[in-house]
């Protein structure tokens, strides 16, 4: 996440005020703070955001949380303290975005919706993430990942005939997180040519729609439906060709034959010593071998009992058949071209140490993401903040005194701990 040359990062100048929490918006946001963004979460006092709450901590700080907050400033703020207005407007006046994934309605009763920011400040970009969108049926629901995934027709895509299977991971907010990133960036680049603000309205149920377009733009022109697959099967539509199996060293492996190359079933059967199948005429076309879809793949099965991982990989590799891993954690990170990509980051903290992130997905040659500064301790940057906005030390105390910002920091010098949330 560093290198180049040219303007070191793209966003510098940018300022965002981020109530975001969880993963949907705070993944989004991260993305312009890696390159360069101002981000300045706006948290509760002492317990912060509610994904500082997950396990398990390490030195007090939750990696589940730290993933998506690297590269911003923390600024516990009580909203609904009267004295909160006037700092709040002056962070407005100054900033660029602000961001946030309440349900509908939650930043307009704080006095913080679209019509109230731009009195305030005419250019600002109001981004809303939230499970359904901002208007419609569904607008007041609570959004959740799974609910995503079930409503959107995930689901009903993922697993095996008997029963769906969901991600095994927040699979939704992370495409609706780099939605809400792409959002801010198109309305920065619109406000660029038209000098105005606007707002962005992303949700969990456009990105899991969206996941799937090819599948569902297939059904919306031709009805054609995709049912889940057999065990074993990636895609409804596949083969045994392009599905999982077990190793002899109780790895599994995903085979990808079904694609790129001629005389797949053939080139299949060269590698795993399959002569006696190798010309079967039931299994000479794509056709074929959907129609014996079960058969084919127990034989290949078989097959794969005989062979470690490694000795699979090498024996499909050399017949140009596509091939690859699953690759749990360890072996994920030991992986030379994760490791190339440099998707494994550090950045250290005073209090946490030496923190390992997952690093910038894109990688641009002259404007590089990079990692500034580490996930920040609730309210750690309180007084940075408000001096940037000219308040004094005398008026900044003020403010600590009567409970309009956290005092995290002045407990962490008496106390020698650093806040980073909820207690276990």
């Amino acid at each position: 996440m560093s290198g180049g040359g040219g303007l070191r990062d793209v966003y510098e100048g940018v300022r965002i005020l981020d109530f975001t929490q969880l993963e949907q918006g705070p993944s989004g946001t991260q993305v312009l703070a890696d390159f360069g963004a101002e981000v300045i979460k706006i948290e509760r006092h002492d317990v912060g955001e509610i994904g500082r709450d997950h396990s398990p901590r390490v030195n007090g700080m939750s990696p589940h949380w730290a993933a998506n907050n690297r590269n911003k400033l923390s600024l516990s703020l009580d909203l609904k303290a009267p004295g909160s207005r006037d700092v709040l407007e002056r962070l407005v006046k100054t900033a660029d975005v602000v961001a946030s994934n309440f349900r509908p309605g939650v930043m307009e009763r704080l006095g913080l919706g679209y019509e109230d920011l731009r009195a305030i400040n005419p250019r600002i970009i109001c981004a809303y993430a939230s499970g359904y969108g901002r208007s419609g049926p569904y607008a007041e629901r609570r959004g959740q990942d799974l609910a995503a995934q079930a409503m959107g027709g995930v689901l009903a895509l993922t697993g095996s005939a008997d029963s769906p299977t969901a991600a095994g991971t927040y699979a939704i907010d992370y495409v609706a997180a780099m939605h809400f990133a792409q959002g801010i960036m198109l309305a920065l680049a619109a406000r660029e040519r038209t000098g105005e603000g606007q707002v962005v309205d992303s949700c969990l149920l456009n990105s899991a729609v969206a996941l799937h377009l090819q599948e569902a733009t297939t059904y919306l022109n031709t009805g054609r439906e995709y049912p889940r697959p057999p065990y074993g099967i990636a895609h409804s539509h596949s083969t045994a060709l392009y599905a999982q199996y077990r190793t002899a060293d109780d790895r599994w492996l995903a085979l990808v034959g079904e694609y790129f190359v001629d005389r797949p079933w053939q080139r299949v059967c060269d590698a795993l010593r399959l002569a006696e199948h190798r010309d079967d005429p039931r299994f000479a076309t794509v056709q074929g071998l959907a129609e014996h879809v079960e058969e084919t793949h127990a034989l290949l099965q078989r097959a794969f009992d005989l062979l470690s991982l490694d000795q699979a990989l090498k024996a499909l590799e050399e017949q140009d058949v596509l091939a690859a891993p699953v690759n749990d954690y360890p072996h994920l990170f030991e992986d030379p071209q994760v490791a190339h990509n440099e998707l494994v980051v550090t950045a250290e903290h005073p209090h946490a140490g030496t923190v390992k992130l997952v690093g910038s997905a894109v990688k641009l040659s002259a404007t590089p993401a990079r990692v500034r500064t580490a996930p920040p301790t609730v309210g750690q940057d309180n007084e940075l903040v408000l001096a940037g906005l000219g308040f004094t030390s005398a008026e900044i105390a003020g403010l600590q005194e009567c409970g309009v910002v956290g005092i995290e920091n002045r407990r962490h010098r008496d106390t020698g701990v650093a806040h980073w949330g909820p207690a276990e």
